[in-house]
């Protein structure tokens, strides 16, 4: 587990492409290939990117998009459809977390669909609250703590 770069690129989109079932979740990731590369690309250039990865092949993925004021951001997560329940979005939510402190981030906030039960204990379970309802979505968010005092 670690931050992306660019290199990284052609293998993100390789997990995106074979990612199933596509949509998964509010129209991501994007069906159409050239969608979704454009779609992974855009990730790539506003956010911080974390990927988790099984010898050459990425298996997860998540995006922190940063709002407007650079305190708070969106958290975006997709894991491998062959690597589920194996504790990944576990570790990389928890890495994620972690980072997202150092980065210096307020709070974090998702958006999960309301039959995602699996996602939404995951989410409580780390700290996150519901923040906003509605029939068929949820918003959560963490409040993160302070950064860690960097002098050492």
């Amino acid at each position: 587990m670690g931050s992306c770069c660019s290199e990284d690129f052609p293998f993100l989109v390789e997990m995106y492409t074979n990612f199933y079932p596509k949509p998964a979740s509010q129209g991501l990731p994007p069906e159409d290939p050239e969608v979704c590369q454009s779609w992974v690309k855009n990730l790539l250039e506003i956010g911080e990117n974390f990927l988790a990865w099984r010898g050459e092949s990425v298996i997860g993925h998540v995006s922190l998009v940063p709002d407007g004021q650079g305190k708070s951001c969106e958290f975006v997560i997709f894991v491998d459809q062959n690597h589920r329940n194996l504790g990944i979005g576990t570790e990389l939510t928890r890495f994620v977390l972690e980072r997202s402190k150092h980065l210096g981030y307020d709070s974090i906030w998702l958006t999960v669909n309301v039959s995602n039960f699996i996602a939404i204990k995951l989410y409580k379970k780390l700290g996150f609250q519901y923040s906003d309802l509605d029939s068929s979505e949820r918003v959560m968010k963490i409040k993160l703590s302070c950064p860690l005092n960097s002098q050492r």
